[in-house]
C-alpha cells in the first residue's frame, strides 16, 4: 500500500468490488485502497457531540451496485443497555456525512457483531443479536442477520436459519463470504476433538433464500479455529489458536490429507483479514493519498 500511514494502526473493515476499507488509529479516519490500480484515499470521520461514541462503534463499507459509489457507515449505540442507534452515511463523491432517520434503523434492542461483514447483492450483512428477559429475570439471546441496503439506505433484520441455530452448532458465529453466498461459521467440542463448521446462505433479491452445510471438519481439541475466508480453490483458510501460544497462525485446509496445514504466517489475534480480490477501476479518478474532510 502506497501510504505514509503506520500500517500497524490500520484495522480492516471490509472489502467490496475490489476496494478495501481500513479504519486508522482511534477511528478518526478511514482508508479506501484499490490494490489493482494502487490508489488509496483517506476519509476523515466526524465526531458528533450528539452521537455517543463508544467501544461498540462499528463501521460498514460497501460499493453501491447501481452507482459504483463507495459507501461508508458509522454506527453508534449504547454499549451495555438498549438504546437508540445513531447511523451516519457518507459516499466518496458527496464528501459529506448525513444521519439516517430513525425509521431506517433496526430495533433499539438489536446489536451487531463488530468482527466481520459480507457484501452481497447490493447489501452489507452482519451477524446481529437481540437479548430478551424471562419473567424470572433470566436473559436469553437470539442471533439474527442484519443487513443494510446500499441503494435505499435501509436496514433489514432476518432470522438466523433454523439449521444454524439448533443442535450442537452454537455461537459464537462468524460471517464471511464465498462468491455470492454468505458463510456462517463456528466450532464446537466433541470429546477430544473440536469441529469447525460452516453453512452457506444463498441470497436472492437481498434476502436469504436457502441454507446448506458447506463443511464440518474435525481437528485436535487443543486448537481453536476461526474461519477467515477461502483460497482460489475454495479451501477454507483459518486463524488457528494453539493453547499456550501467543501468536495465531494462518492455516489452509488440504483436501488430500483432510487436515489444516500451517502456511508459515503468524500474527496477533484478530489481525488477519481475507477478502475476495477483484480488479476494478474504482478510485481511478481520485488523487492518490488524498485526505477528504
Amino acid at each position: 500500500m502506497d501510504s505514509n500511514l503506520n500500517i500497524f494502526s490500520l484495522t480492516p473493515v471490509a472489502s467490496s468490488e475490489g476496494v478495501w476499507c481500513f479504519a486508522f488509529g482511534e477511528n478518526s479516519m478511514l482508508l479506501l485502497w484499490n490494490p489493482s490500480i494502487k490508489k488509496s484515499v483517506g476519509i476523515s470521520v466526524p465526531n458528533y457531540t450528539y452521537q455517543p461514541d463508544s467501544p461498540k462503534m462499528i463501521f460498514g463499507f460497501g460499493i453501491c451496485p447501481v452507482t459504483l459509489e463507495p459507501t461508508i457507515l458509522k454506527i453508534n449505540y449504547p454499549l451495555y443497555t438498549d438504546g437508540p442507534w445513531y447511523v451516519s452515511v457518507s459516499t466518496l463523491s458527496s464528501r459529506t456525512w448525513y444521519n439516517l432517520d430513525y425509521d431506517c434503523l433496526p430495533r433499539e434492542s438489536i446489536r451487531i457483531k463488530r468482527a466481520g461483514q459480507a457484501v452481497i447483492d447490493g447489501k452489507i450483512f452482519w451477524i446481529g443479536s437481540e437479548r430478551f428477559y424471562n419473567d424470572d429475570g433470566i436473559s436469553n439471546k437470539i442471533y439474527l442477520i442484519v443487513s443494510f441496503d446500499l441503494v435505499t439506505h435501509q436496514f433489514h433484520v432476518q432470522d438466523m436459519p433454523e439449521q444454524v441455530r439448533v443442535g450442537e452448532f452454537s455461537p459464537p458465529y462468524y460471517i464471511s463470504q464465498l462468491g455470492d453466498s454468505i458463510i456462517i461459521s463456528g466450532s464446537f467440542d466433541f470429546g477430544n476433538f473440536r469441529f469447525i463448521y460452516a453453512w452457506a446462505l444463498e441470497v436472492e433479491g437481498g434476502f436469504l433464500s436457502s441454507c446448506s452445510m458447506l463443511f464440518n471438519i474435525p481437528h485436535p481439541g487443543g486448537h481453536y479455529l476461526k474461519l477467515l475466508g477461502f483460497s482460489k480453490d475454495n479451501q477454507p483458510i483459518v486463524e488457528a489458536t494453539v493453547v499456550q501460544q501467543w501468536y495465531r497462525s494462518l492455516q489452509v485446509f488440504h483436501p488430500t490429507i483432510e487436515y489444516f496445514q500451517n502456511i508459515g504466517v503468524e500474527a496477533n489475534r484478530d489481525s488477519f483479514f481475507i477478502g475476495p480480490f477483484k480488479e476494478s477501476l474504482i478510485l481511478l479518478t481520485e488523487p492518490n493519498n488524498q485526505l477528504i474532510y
